[in-house]
């Protein structure tokens, strides 16, 4: 395995000898960048506390990105490639977490705040979800799916213990479904400029979007 960035202090990129020349790594007033020049996996990028990493350029497969965030720092993690599949960002620490993606694919790939406080995952307009796996861990997490973001598969959204808030797209691009896997009375479901308490939710008192499913909902 080669390791890139070991001149730049608050992160450690680790890939396959042969693949060395895919990644760059510069340093710029605001954060790292991560250039993917040519399609790559089997990536680990590891970014310290307070950090903000922009991933860009090329497909990523089967890869792992790792931000340690302390308490009172926020950590970035933001993507702009063509696609994102079978990887996992982790978010571990106790400040908070946020994790972007911009464009491209996110298809079969998981994002996971191991940690307790006030994290975010906003997938951006044009951003084609499959399979994704989120889950929020404790803390008041908000995910994001913008208006135009595509939706495709089945994706499952663990919000976690918090009042947590879930900002869904009124009119779905994509056949795909969310499924909520812990809804919680205190937590809040915005459908476009409409939100609604999860208690009401629980209490048969709203009717959801098919493509909405709330598990240990009757």
């Amino acid at each position: 395995m080669a390791t890139l960035g070991q001149d730049i202090p608050d992160i450690e990129v680790t890939l396959p000898e042969e693949a060395a020349d895919s990644i760059e790594i510069v340093e710029l007033d605001s954060g790292i960048e991560v250039a993917v020049t040519k399609k790559v996996s089997d990536v680990k990028v590891t970014s310290e506390t307070g950090s903000t990493t922009a991933v860009v350029g090329k497909k990523v497969a089967t890869s792992t990105f790792t931000a340690k965030t302390e308490k009172g720092d926020s950590s970035t993690v933001a993507f702009n490639t063509t696609k994102i599949n079978e990887s996992d960002i982790v978010v571990k620490g106790k400040g908070d977490g946020v994790v972007n993606v911009n464009t491209g694919r996110f298809n079969n790939s998981s994002v996971t705040f191991k940690k307790k406080s006030a994290d975010s995952v906003q997938f951006n307009n044009g951003v084609e979800v499959r399979n994704a796996s989120i889950d929020g861990g404790k803390g008041a997490d908000t995910i994001t799916f913008k208006e135009n973001s595509i939706i495709k598969g089945r994706n499952e959204i663990t919000l976690g213990k918090g009042r947590d808030v879930l900002e869904l797209p009124a009119n779905k691009i994509g056949k795909g479904s969310i499924v909520v896997t812990d809804l919680s009375k205190k937590d809040t479901i915005k459908i476009g400029d409409d939100s609604f308490s999860g208690k009401d939710i629980l209490n048969g008192e709203v009717e959801l979007p098919s493509y909405i499913e709330i598990q240990g909902l009757d």
